[in-house]
């Protein structure tokens, strides 16, 4: 180790705290603390002194003030004593650098980078430096150059992890995932080769005062290349790649075994694949970590949640609310508590809403009104509330709920809004609280009131799907679909490029009765947007009710891509079951048959189809409890034709309102009984 001048001597405690004070001094630079105790130290330090890594005994003193007074967030003494400190160790490109990440607080970028630029003319090598200039040309928008200056850093300092994972994240936002990949792969690699030498060290038998700085170099390696291998599996899952992203979390997984982002990022991509026994796994490997942590908490409800462990269930949310009732309600204020209350809010809203789609109302009404002690009046919470009163079969309130949605956000409008929990912005949430409560108070026999309303929407925001599809759910109930019919046909003659439109009008036309138009126009909407699973789904549908051969093949081909762009969605789940057992699929069309009734538990259609496939597994009686369970959820309703509901429909009550099209879906549930109990 080469040394300093004599007559300074630094502590390791004092080493240690300059070393975390600056980030961009961390892997490269320290202060030495080691000196000779005879007077040759001074002859043997100034034959071999670098610069660029050891401050001089002179400089030294300058050099702790300014770490102090920046660590005191006096930026403006930290660079007066760093330039004190210049003034002795003027070719110093560790002391040019501190003092650029200064400057770059006090937001004088230009000062900074004429900084940098002096410390990489005394070494072009100095990675905190290239670090540094890589963050400002990032900032600018010059994702070439910083390229450049990260890979110029890591070459400089191969065991500095800061580099690398910037140059993953760069290279993931260039485009280019197959260098991003390449540069994590190196991370692990140079991680790899550091905790060998950390293990090394730590068997020899003479003591170095290294030893500890070996393994700190080498724990922040691997936590670093964990990271490293998260970001580029999220960049595949969001290619699709799900094999790409199963490797990557698996090198995440040998980099930092128990690290808990990866833990919790691939504990997420299991539970979206629906892969729930290894995301269970994960998750309690991180609750054993976090006993007490809300999103943990929250996921395993989840999980057990899909998996049909309802006391599973019952205890985390129980556990959240206890943890919920220890934190202080939102004031308005900063507190300490701030986020433990904004945790546990987001954890129980994100538990409550799969129980709405699972149906079970009351238990997600618990967890909001839980999340809305901590915060009162907060809309995403009253919003969702809403949701589960109309659910509960309890519209008049639910609309109320919705309405005093609106009046928060308009009254809110240009103040500080209580903290967001799912990121919806408060133009999307107060539109979303007016058309919900305008179909509450459909459902609750104010047609009239309804359908006004949601003509009022329709006039503002024709292309917002959820808008005309509400409209139409408002005329059809009031038995005027063919209205609603005309008026989404001439919006979207004014709007002819508009999918979302043409979307509601073939819903329309279904509702009217012109079935045959319907499906062309649902042809239209895929040639807009091929992806659209709303439109994937009624084709394949029609097509499957159809029941030829050729119609048989393209609507599973069709469902098969509807059900891979929502799998969580029970109605495309059912058409799929639905089109696998008109194939002679039987095995395949109970499996998908089940995993629908279990996304829409209750929905009289899917058990209905549910009680064909089981009829043609050769099993009666299972086929007949399903007819009944459909006839019991069903009550006399207007209408007469078949319809598919839309996605934005998906919250029903237990007790089930009435909804259009249920009269022929009783009038087919009685045909099929009145077989069976004739049948020997």
């Amino acid at each position: 180790m080469q040394q300093p001048e004599r007559g300074v001597v630094v502590s390791l405690k004092a080493a240690a705290l300059i070393a975390l004070a600056f980030g961009c001094a961390h892997g490269a630079a320290p202060v030495s603390h080691q000196l000779k105790p005879d007077s040759d130290a001074i002859a043997e330090a100034k034959d071999s002194f670098e610069p660029e890594r050891y401050v001089s005994a002179r400089a030294y003193q300058h050099y702790l003030d300014a770490l102090l007074a920046r660590g005191a967030d006096d930026y403006a003494t930290a660079a007066s004593e760093l330039r004190e400190a210049l003034l002795y160790d003027a070719e110093s490109p560790h002391l040019h650098t501190v003092l650029a990440e200064v400057l770059l607080k006090q937001g004088r970028v230009a000062d900074a980078e004429e900084e940098l630029r002096t410390a990489l003319s005394l070494d072009p090598a100095h990675a905190p430096a290239r670090l540094l200039m890589a963050r400002i040309a990032e900032a600018r928008d010059r994702p070439v150059e910083a390229r450049n200056h990260l890979r110029a850093a890591i070459e400089g300092a191969p065991q500095d992890p800061d580099a690398y994972r910037e140059l993953v994240r760069m290279e993931l936002a260039l485009g280019d995932l197959a260098a991003a990949e390449e540069v994590a792969g190196k991370l692990a690699e140079a991680t790899r080769s550091a905790q060998q030498q950390a293990q090394k060290q730590q068997h020899d038998e003479e003591p170095d005062e290294s030893r500890g700085a070996e393994l700190v170099t080498a724990d922040r390696m691997r936590e670093q290349a964990a990271g490293a291998w998260v970001d580029v599996a999220r960049a595949m899952i969001q290619r699709h790649d799900d094999g790409g992203a199963q490797r990557a979390f698996a090198q995440a997984r040998a980099a930092q075994p128990s690290d808990p982002e990866a833990l919790a990022a691939e504990a997420s991509f299991l539970e979206s694949q629906r892969k729930f026994a290894g995301a269970r796994e994960l998750y309690l490997r991180l609750l054993a970590q976090r006993p007490e942590a809300p999103e943990v908490l929250a996921s395993l409800a989840r999980v057990a949640l899909e998996e049909g462990d309802l006391d599973t269930v019952t205890a985390h949310a129980r556990k959240l609310l206890g943890l919920a009732a220890e934190v202080p309600p939102w004031d308005g204020t900063t507190t300490e508590r701030d986020e433990d209350r904004r945790d546990l809010a987001g954890a129980l809203l994100r538990l409550a809403v799969p129980l709405l789609g699972a149906r079970r109302s009351a238990e997600a009404q618990d967890a909001l009104e839980g999340a809305l002690r901590l915060y009162p009046n907060h809309a995403e919470l009253a919003f969702y509330r809403a949701m589960a009163l109309v659910q509960r079969g309890h519209p008049r309130e639910g609309a109320a709920g919705f309405e005093q949605v609106e009046k928060t956000l308009r009254a809110r409008k240009g103040d500080a809004p209580s903290p967001e929990l799912l990121g919806i912005s408060p133009e999307a949430l107060l539109l979303d609280a007016r058309v919900q409560a305008a179909l509450a108070r459909g459902r609750a026999g104010e047609t009239q009131e309804s359908m006004q309303r949601l003509r009022v929407l329709f006039a503002e925001n024709p292309q917002d799907e959820a808008v005309p599809l509400a409209l139409l759910e408002a005329y059809d109930r009031a038995g005027r679909a063919a209205e609603a019919e005309q008026m989404l046909a001439a919006a979207a003659r004014q709007l002819p490029g508009s999918d979302s439109l043409l979307y509601a009008l073939g819903n329309a036309q279904d509702r009217a009765g012109m079935r045959s138009v319907a499906l062309a126009t649902m042809r239209k909407v895929l040639a807009l947007q091929p992806q659209h699973s709303g439109a994937l789904n009624y084709i394949g549908y029609t097509l499957t009710e159809q029941g030829g051969s050729a119609e048989l093949r393209e609507a599973e081909r069709l469902l098969a891509r509807a059900v891979e762009l929502r799998p969580d969605d029970g109605a495309i789940a059912d058409s799929y079951g639905f089109c696998l057992l008109k194939l002679g699929r039987n095995a395949e069309s109970l499996v998908e048959l089940r995993r629908a009734d279990k996304l829409a538990p209750g929905d009289p259609v899917i058990l209905s189809h549910l009680g064909d496939a089981l009829l043609a597994a050769g099993k009666r009686a299972e086929a007949l409890q399903a007819f009944h369970d459909a006839l019991g959820r069903l009550q006399p309703a207007a209408g007469t034709h078949r319809v598919r509901k839309p996605a934005s429909a998906a919250f029903d009550p237990p007790d089930r309102l009435p909804e259009p099209g249920d009269a022929k879906v009783r009038s087919e549930l009685l045909q099929k009984l009145k077989a069976l109990n004739s049948s020997p």
